[in-house]
């Protein structure tokens, strides 16, 4: 299955869903249950974030979520 990428548009932490914002099209549906992760299952507004894409019966929704590393904007000492 084909990984997208998008940014998190917003997640709340209580209910444990959000959406995701795909650059070229509509958001995407998260439920926590689908964040790969250890520890706490939370998304950041901003995170970067791959994941499959399912149509379920209630709309599109995200899967096998993955926060992408961010990248350092530190250069390192010469």
């Amino acid at each position: 299955m084909e990984r997208l990428t998008g940014k998190v548009k917003w997640f709340n932490d209580a209910k444990g869903v959000g959406f995701i914002q795909r650059e070229e099209d509509s958001d995407v549906f998260v439920h926590y249950k689908s964040i790969v992760c250890d520890g706490h299952k939370t998304l950041r507004k901003g995170q970067a974030v791959s994941f499959v894409l399912s149509d379920t019966v209630f709309g599109l929704q995200a899967l096998d979520i993955k926060v992408e590393k961010e990248k350092s904007t530190t250069s390192s000492p010469s």
